[in-house]
């Protein structure tokens, strides 16, 4: 599952693996913003690995 986080908070977890930052449309005029109550910048769509293989073969719609 996609998640929304700057690069400078990079997603963590037990249960999931994010491997590919990838930028929204609009980047960085955009209304997603980190996730982290601590932080205010435009976010990044972090993907895990299959999200990133649908990324790559063009797919840009994910669920977060």
């Amino acid at each position: 599952m996609a998640i929304m986080q700057c690069k400078r908070i990079r997603p963590r977890g037990p249960q999931r693996n994010y491997v590919a930052a990838v930028e929204p449309v609009g980047y960085p005029d955009t209304a997603l913003m980190c996730g982290s109550t601590a932080c205010n910048s435009p976010a990044f769509i972090w993907l895990e690995e299959h999200e990133k293989a649908a990324y790559d073969r063009g797919e840009r719609i994910f669920k977060l």
